[in-house]
């Protein structure tokens, strides 16, 4: 037998011994005693207290309170008093030799070895010999062994002084004490949704391989303490489409999670794979409906426990992320202090709304996970212009990729025309883009816009804002339209068209803010003008000519579109002196 030299002992010195910490392990010693395997055997508890003990032999005061937890299946008809001598005899044996560092197998085969023989022993004295079975003794003292393992990376893990078990073997180790935490419960519709969320959460949160040996071993946990037979199956699959969807959205994860195990049940084998179908749901309620925060806390948590080699930077995401939470609240409060008063105040407001939405745009960059969905579209700018005073236009434009796979193209015309005009409407588009690429919704963009231009109201300095927002992911488009011109839209078989009423920005305060939602197919073709386009032939209220013109150009070529509807709007002009022309084109594909 190998004989190490005594381990320095967590907790010994002054002040490491919380009373909640000591009120935890309690509690969770009572229940994972009481976890039942088969009907009828527990050996949780005594590969628990065997791992304790040899840790310190101070866990002693551990022993009431697993006989109390054994206790409380006196009058259920359990033969209990074979596991009530292997834990007494586990206790005495291990109390005996604390002088001895024994290695991790040793105590699983000791430990084993005591319950088979205590067993074996209450047989005989009670008189139930004919109980005695050797394939039934080997099964519960392999699961003692077994459990003494787990139980011996949990405490590694605790210890930091221990060396690391990897994360395959942490999180194994962690999946299985929460089963059998769950299983001492008692509660037998509690374990399914339990194992399922699990399983689920592992798999997201770390990815394929990890799913799938959680799903296993909560599936084979579950099965031992009297679950459905294809438990394990349908769980070790779960497993596998929980870290598939890693990094996806949750919903998506949690859909796919729970349509992929209850189609399990649909499946013609020798075992019977369904389940009840609260379990599928629950699981993945829980995971669709936890705060993303919830969710980074979870990782963050895990990854320091398992010392995973990215856990110091995911312990600086969250202390970064409390900080900055902190400082959001308060600029949130500030904002409310302000939102009240007169235009020049609520500027402030909307500033300090501002610094709180940039905030909160920052702790989800840090709290975001890796391999975010993919983009499903594409978005394909082109521009064409004409400038009516010596090359300077009073129309301005600017287009780019946003955070969470958004495209933004914005066109602003400013009051007349010339370098006043281009000035104001280059700083509207600018500040714009800018501001929303730091996070902060368009409402409040646009608000804050406005009130910026109201400041410098006396000089009657007005610009138009036509905004429009794609998200590639889904197809979907936001107009807004603050004075801007009519958008097109070119689909395969039609024209149509997009109009939001609206005065233009810095004329008002309380500018009210509209939107309009388009779904866009790959093809579709998006059309933005500015008033000098409209203005060409100003006899055509309805811009049939220009719907027109949109359906008899055949190029999908986005350039091509607005070379060919600049084109028309010269020659619509004629003689007569021209505005300022601006015509965007967006091609999705």
């Amino acid at each position: 037998m190998e004989l190490i030299s005594k381990r320095p002992v967590i907790g010994k010195e002054k002040g490491d011994i919380h009373i909640w910490a000591v009120a935890a392990v309690v509690v969770l010693s009572f229940l994972v005693s009481r976890a039942c395997f088969m009907g009828e055997t527990f050996p949780a508890g005594i590969a628990l207290l065997t791992a304790l003990l040899t840790y310190h032999t101070l866990n002693f005061y551990l022993l009431p309170v697993m006989l109390i937890g054994l206790g409380t299946f006196y009058s259920s008809g359990i033969a209990i008093w074979g596991d009530v001598g292997a834990l007494c005899g586990c206790a005495l044996v291990f109390l005996c030799t604390a002088k001895i560092r024994f290695a991790t197998w040793h105590k699983a085969v000791i430990a084993g070895s005591i319950t088979v023989i205590s067993r074996s022993i209450y047989y005989i004295a009670a008189g139930y010999t004919y109980r005695i079975a050797a394939a039934d003794l080997l099964l519960e003292g392999c699961f003692v062994a077994v459990l003494c393992g787990i139980f011996e990376i949990l405490l590694q893990l605790v210890d930091k002084r221990e060396p690391r078990s990897g994360t395959a073997g942490g999180m194994l180790a962690i999946a299985s004490a929460a089963m059998l935490i769950v299983s001492g419960t008692s509660l037998p519709w509690v374990l399914i949704p339990a194992a399922m969320t699990i399983t689920l959460l592992i798999g997201y949160l770390f990815g394929t391989m990890e799913g799938l040996l959680v799903g296993f071993v909560s599936g084979l946990i579950l099965i031992l303490s009297g679950g459905p037979p294809g438990a394990i199956l349908v769980l070790a699959l779960g497993g596998v489409v929980a870290g598939f969807a890693r990094g996806q959205n949750k919903l998506v994860a949690a859909l796919c999670f729970a349509a992929v195990t209850m189609g399990a049940g649909t499946i013609e084998l020798s075992v019977n794979l369904a389940l009840p179908i609260y379990g599928p749901l629950a699981s993945g309620a829980i995971l669709a409906l936890m705060p993303q925060k919830w969710l980074f806390r979870l990782d963050t948590a895990l990854c320091t426990f398992l010392r995973c080699g990215v856990f110091k930077e995911k312990k600086k995401n969250a202390e970064a992320s409390a900080y900055l939470e902190r400082i959001r609240r308060n600029f949130d409060d500030l904002s409310s202090l302000f939102v009240s008063q007169e235009n020049n105040r609520i500027l402030m407001s909307y500033q300090f709304k501002a610094m709180s939405r940039i905030i909160d745009h920052t702790i989800k960059e840090i709290s975001s996970r890796p391999g975010a969905a993919s983009v499903k579209l594409c978005a394909e700018p082109a521009w064409a212009g004409y400038a009516k005073d010596r090359g300077i236009s009073g129309d301005s434009y600017m287009w780019e990729e946003l955070p969470d796979g958004r495209f933004a193209i914005v066109l602003s015309d400013g009051m007349g025309n010339g370098k006043t005009a281009a000035t104001e409407s280059s700083l509207a588009v600018a500040a714009v883009i800018k501001l929303l690429k730091a996070g902060l919704e368009v409402e409040l963009v646009l608000k804050l816009l406005n009130s910026i231009l109201l400041l410098n109201a006396e000089n009657e300095i007005f610009s138009t804002i036509d905004l429009g927002i794609l998200n590639k992911k889904t197809g979907k488009m936001k107009f807004y339209k603050i004075g801007a011109a009519t958008t097109f839209i070119k689909r395969k078989n039609a024209v149509e068209t997009v109009k939001v009423s609206a005065m233009p920005m810095g004329i008002v305060d309380g500018l009210k803010i509209d939107y309009v939602t388009v779904h866009l197919n790959p093809g579709d073709q998006v059309i933005m003008i500015s008033d000098g386009v409209t203005d060409s032939k100003r006899e055509d209220l309805s811009m049939e000519w220009l719907a027109q013109t949109i359906e008899e150009i055949k190029s999908k070529d986005p350039q091509t579109m607005c070379d060919l509807i600049m084109n028309r709007a010269v020659e619509n002009y004629g003689l007569k002196e021209k505005d300022d022309l601006t015509v965007l084109s967006v091609r999705v594909s």
